[in-house]
């Protein structure tokens, strides 16, 4: 049995996450021009790497440095990952350092579940294709694991930086049905992403790309109310697809939009 899937987006080119879900596949000695960043969520993987063999369990991860040679199997009867792969030359953008860290010294630390939810984060936008929000969780990730295991120093906190934040929240405003993207926002404030995401974290509670789908929402309530179509109004918002509009709004409300729509107007 095989249920793989290969994910990635033309907002974040040398970028890509593989949820492997299958029994009995075995990948041949290979390696990855990226670095490689893994939970194991079901079962037992395994490989041989750096001279060993090495067997992972749930809520471990795995990770692994650009060229390492390798193996891949599984060790239990069906084995269910994510993996996320991010080509060593775009980490210096993304995670707003100008050195590389140094890699991976562990190749399989146990994860208290933070890494693993972040996966997780990180393939539900890249099935939204919203580029804004999957550009905040990639870079969330990215600090997470290379702080925690690769050796980077944890920025500084974020200072105010008052005037940009309102700034930045006024251009959310006024682009609130647009695709924005984090590079885009970043160059008009002229400030890293990073910074930008925690500063505005701190001013408002929530990372711009919450703030941003709030909005949206807000706005959807609106339109709804107005009798507008659902799929007119996902597409007018700025949504990927009518399920990406659907799946919003129920997490910020608690309803569908069309439960929303039919309880307002009878």
């Amino acid at each position: 049995m095989t249920n793989n899937r290969l994910l990635a987006s033309a907002w974040l080119p040398g970028v890509e996450l593989f949820h492997a879900d299958f029994s009995g596949q075995a990948f041949g000695r290979h390696s990855h021009d990226a670095f490689a960043i893994g939970a194991i969520l079901s079962g037992v993987g395994g490989y041989q790497c750096r001279g060993a063999r090495h067997a992972i369990p749930a809520g471990h991860l795995s990770l692994m440095n650009p060229e390492e040679a390798h193996t891949g199997h599984a060790e239990s009867e069906r084995l269910v990952y994510r993996m996320l792969y991010v080509e060593e030359s775009r980490l210096p953008a993304l995670l707003g350092r100008k050195r590389l860290p140094r890699g991976f010294a562990e190749l399989t630390p146990c994860d208290d579940g933070a890494v693993a939810a972040g996966l997780a984060r990180v393939a539900s936008e890249l099935e939204n294709q919203d580029g804004l929000s999957l550009e905040s969780e990639l870079l969330d990730l990215l600090e997470l694991v290379f702080v925690r295991h690769g050796g980077l120093r944890a920025l500084p906190a974020a200072g105010r930086d008052s005037g940009v934040i309102r700034r930045l929240r006024d251009y959310l405003e006024a682009h609130c049905t647009e695709a924005i993207s984090l590079e885009a926002m970043a160059a008009q404030m002229q400030r890293h992403p990073r910074h930008l995401i925690e500063a505005f974290r701190q001013a408002y509670g929530v990372p711009p790309h919450t703030y941003l789908l709030q909005r949206r929402i807000r706005e959807a309530k609106r339109m709804l109310l107005k009798g507008q179509s659902l799929v007119d109004v996902a597409l007018g918002l700025g949504f990927y697809d009518q399920a990406h509009f659907s799946g919003a709004f129920r997490r910020f409300t608690g309803v569908t939009p069309g439960r929303f729509q039919r309880s307002v107007r009878t």
